[in-house]
């Protein structure tokens, strides 16, 4: 055990070491931003790719005021900044949660970390590259015969970058699962055992996120989560067994016999 941990840290320090994440984190996002916004043309392509193949594509969203296109640069720069300095939030909270970790859990932190913001950008990949295309052609042909549809620049940014980013979280879950069972709120056999509920909440979550509702984006998106789900239970039984040997070598420390010790050189 290292001699921080020992040393347990006030109030006064836990709540710095969180300012100093939250600056860090913030910081990084206000990088990203400016970055977008300077790159407003190639970031706008991107958002503008899932129209097409519908009757959509290559034409240019309504704008009913002077101010909405440069609001609306100025929103799309900052969803994509926060999209692209997931990584670095993500590590800023990895950082805050360190101290609280023994050595050897501080050495694995890095897989973690890369795992964490992983999930996130592919959940980000998945959404724009499957669910979206497949969702906004269902709604945009729905009825075109009787509606005509006029995309407005404001909410379509605003839908698309929110679409994108709970995808990002929604993928979070097998470590939302892994950090529970680490708490102790919930061991991996209690998620196993309710594993039919949490199908159907995820066929809820599923259908709230999805653009269109219809079936097959529904199932594009349940199916991940179902996935999501076991490989959270998975983890969860790794982090139940790391936390049982820390309490035998802390067992063993505690009695003054060494983790190598032999049952001879007890006798």
């Amino acid at each position: 055990m290292s001699s921080n941990r020992e040393k347990s840290m006030s109030l006064m320090g836990h709540l710095g070491e969180l300012r100093k994440r939250f600056t860090y984190a913030g910081i990084a996002v206000v990088v990203c931003c400016i970055a977008a916004f300077i790159e407003k043309k190639y970031v706008f392509a991107v958002l503008m790719q899932p129209l097409k193949g519908t009757q959509y594509a290559g034409q240019k969203l309504l704008a009913t005021s002077a101010t909405e296109p440069f609001m609306a640069i100025l929103k799309i720069s900052i969803y994509a900044g926060i999209i692209i300095a997931l990584p670095i939030i993500l590590w800023q909270f990895w950082a805050f949660v360190m101290p609280a970790l023994y050595e050897k859990e501080r050495r694995s932190i890095f897989p973690y970390v890369a795992m964490t913001s992983g999930l996130a950008l592919a959940g980000v990949a998945f959404g724009y590259y499957v669910v979206l295309p497949v969702g906004l052609k269902w709604l945009l042909n729905f009825s075109s015969g009787q509606f005509t549809v006029m995309l407005r620049v404001d909410q379509y940014v605003s839908f698309i970058s929110l679409f994108l980013l709970a995808f990002g979280v929604v993928f979070e879950l097998p470590v939302v699962m892994m950090l529970l069972a680490w708490a102790g709120i919930i061991d991996y056999k209690k998620m196993a055992k309710v594993r039919k509920y949490a199908v159907l909440v995820e066929a809820v979550v599923a259908m709230v996120i999805t653009p269109s509702q219809d079936p097959i984006s529904m199932m594009l998106m349940l199916v991940p989560l179902v996935v999501l789900y076991e490989v959270g239970i998975w983890l969860s039984r790794i982090t139940a067994r790391q936390k049982a040997r820390r309490r035998e070598l802390a067992a063993l420390a505690e009695a003054g016999i060494s983790e190598n010790t032999t049952p001879a050189t007890l006798v």
